[in-house]
């Protein structure tokens, strides 16, 4: 896997921002992405030091969509800290 298609996105929310000015940031990634390789990719596509990544595995919810059971993806999600001194620079 190359290291542009572990990244998926950048999560914006309310919870991420307030976690970005403690040096965090959240990303969803691949379903079968580990964290060294996170780590390699994370460094190597913004050109920070990783200090850890922490990985959490979110099942899809489901829902009613017109009295019709659905279900929604479930996905990957990694919060990666940051060096003391280290941000992400926008893009």
């Amino acid at each position: 896997m190359d290291k542009w298609g572990i990244i998926k996105r950048r999560v914006i929310s309310e919870k991420a921002f307030m976690e970005q000015e403690e040096g965090k940031y959240v990303f969803i990634v691949d379903k079968k992405a580990n964290k060294p390789e996170l780590k390699k990719a994370i460094e190597a596509i913004f050109d920070v030091k990783v200090d850890s990544v922490n990985i959490i595995n979110t099942k899809g919810k489901v829902k009613l969509f017109r009295g019709i059971k659905g279900r929604r993806p479930s996905y990957k999600k990694a919060v990666v800290t940051l060096k003391e001194g280290e941000s992400l620079k926008e893009l």
